[in-house]
């Protein structure tokens, strides 16, 4: 299982402990009150996933509406900052020649400043699109195989996405004309060496890598460098288990370091001005979002809360955007 797919598995879970809670309490209030009206519709959960504070100045994210007769549907929703005008933007899919059927996976940060949308294919497929919210128009950006996140440079196509290896959970692949490929090269960082994707040598070059997040041209990811060598990992064992770093590479140079030690796994963000990433992380003890200078190496607690997801920054600077348990839209100041 990828960790792509570990995280829908637990938001998934997530969604079933909840409606189980709300379900006992809803009808002990009816036998209580000796009702027995309907309550459908009362037993509704709805999770929240993948926002992007766009340029036109809204928040856009994946919302789910989940019944006791089973899973839903994601939709395309919005909402300004301060928390007014929510609607509903694209409540299905689009059609598209290579995903007739598709549905709603993630969004992504478009850097012409519209929305990165990415569709779920089957089992092993993910088209990844741009929507235009002022035109209300899609263009295809890449075809590829099943992705869990995607992190674009410039507004050509080129950037990086999160896949599933042969070796198990979390790897990174470059993203360019339409096509995923595999790292040319390995990384070393404090004299580790490792892949970030696929290897011709086998798994005992790769490390648990992912969470692709990128500044013109510098890549950010998360890595634990204990699973160098132990993928794929046993049924038992999860990347939670393990020490996540957060690391720079430097694609010019082809260089690598490690800025910070994090508390657990987290979802990433750069600040436009490059200078700080902040890291969403899923923890009972030490969850929240962190904030890394990336000079320095320092960081910051900036938000308190045990789940803590997919971060995305105002265009400004000054602020970010985060999901706490997927119940809810989070804002805070950038500091």
């Amino acid at each position: 299982m990828t960790d792509g797919m570990r995280q829908v598995s637990t938001r998934r879970s997530h969604v079933r402990t909840l409606r189980t809670a709300l379900t006992s309490v809803l009808v002990l209030a009816v036998i209580l009150v000796g009702g027995c009206g309907r309550v459908s519709g009362l037993l509704d959960s709805v999770s929240l996933f993948h926002p992007v504070w766009a340029a036109d100045g809204w928040v856009y994210y994946l919302r789910e509406v989940t019944s006791t007769s089973g899973s839903g549907v994601a939709e395309v929703w919005r909402q300004r900052p301060d928390g007014s005008g929510e609607e509903a933007v694209l409540t299905r899919a689009p059609a598209v020649p290579a995903c007739e059927a598709g549905l709603f996976s993630f969004l992504f940060a478009d850097p012409d400043g519209d929305l990165g949308v990415a569709l779920e294919c089957g089992w092993d497929g993910t088209e990844l699109l741009t929507y235009s919210p002022a035109d209300k128009t899609f263009e295809p950006l890449a075809s590829t195989r099943f992705l869990a996140g995607a992190a674009l440079v410039n507004g050509d196509g080129r950037g990086y996405v999160q896949a599933r290896r042969k070796c198990g959970p979390g790897g990174i692949q470059l993203l360019a004309d339409g096509k995923a490929s595999e790292f040319p090269s390995p990384v070393t960082v404090d004299g580790t060496t490792f892949n970030l994707s696929g290897s011709d040598t086998g798994c005992e070059s790769m490390v648990l890598v992912r969470s692709p997040a990128t500044m013109g041209e510098r890549l950010f990811f998360i890595t634990a460098p204990d699973t160098l060598g132990r993928l794929p990992l046993p049924v038992e064992v999860y990347p939670s288990d393990f020490t996540w770093h957060l690391t720079e590479w430097d694609v010019g140079s082809a260089t690598a370091r490690f800025l910070a030690e994090l508390p657990g796994l987290a979802d990433l963000a750069v600040s436009p001005d490059g200078r700080s990433v902040i890291a969403a992380v899923a923890s009972d003890h030490v969850g929240g979002v962190w904030s890394v200078d990336v000079d320095t190496g320092k960081k910051t607690r900036i938000a308190d809360g045990k789940r803590a997801y997919h971060p995305s920054f105002s265009p400004d600077g000054k602020r970010f955007v985060y999901v706490e348990a997927f119940r809810r839209l989070r804002f805070a100041e950038a500091r």
